[in-house]
């Protein structure tokens, strides 16, 4: 529904419009609006301070949301491995081929990545591959 509210819009010293960029965690909820803002980047500042809300522009699109800050995984570290059919793969995920299989015992973690087949993947240190951390235990 179109209230044609742009028509008592402020005009700037060039007698363009001034747009506004509207700080809300939906265009509907208007209640939780944190604030207006002329300026886009003040209005993005805003946004990133304030977790769940997006800019919008004077149409209700949404015209940025922040990215969700991904908990930070500390590396190098150790997991555990105690299954002797555990596949180390050539890349994070199952749909890279499998290398070997790794031996039960202690190995060290020297980067993790998202892949398919597991919630998180960890790269062996010593370069042969990348095992699923679901089924190891971090030590």
């Amino acid at each position: 529904m179109s209230w044609n509210l742009t028509q008592y819009d402020a005009k700037d010293s060039g007698g363009e419009a001034i747009r506004w960029y509207r700080v809300r965690k939906t265009w509907a909820d208007a209640k939780s609006k944190k604030g207006a803002y002329k300026i886009l980047d003040n209005a993005k500042k805003c946004a990133d301070q304030n977790p769940g809300y997006k800019v919008f522009d004077v149409d209700g699109k949404v015209i940025y949301e922040p990215k969700a800050a991904e908990p930070a995984v500390k590396v190098p570290f150790l997991v555990k491995v105690s299954i002797s059919d555990l596949n180390i793969r050539t890349g994070p995920g199952v749909n890279h081929s499998r290398a070997q299989f790794c031996l039960p015992g202690v190995y060290t973690i020297v980067a993790v990545s998202e892949g398919a087949g597991a919630s998180m993947w960890g790269k062996l240190k010593s370069g042969i591959g990348w095992l699923s951390i679901d089924f190891c235990k971090r030590v």
